[in-house]
């Protein structure tokens, strides 16, 4: 598992783009299950 924190999708998806193939080409060296990426929001709320 990995968190990655981002400011938007779009700050993700260019850091990570440049290198997807690499970064999960590497995932077969550690297991042999399908990735899962989810997106998610973090929301921090003032009361």
């Amino acid at each position: 598992m990995c968190h990655i924190y981002a400011d938007s999708v779009e700050s993700f998806q260019a850091g990570f783009g440049p290198h997807a193939k690499e970064i999960l080409a590497d995932i077969a060296n550690y297991t042999d299950l399908a990735p899962v990426m989810q997106i998610s929001e973090v929301v921090v709320g003032q009361t």
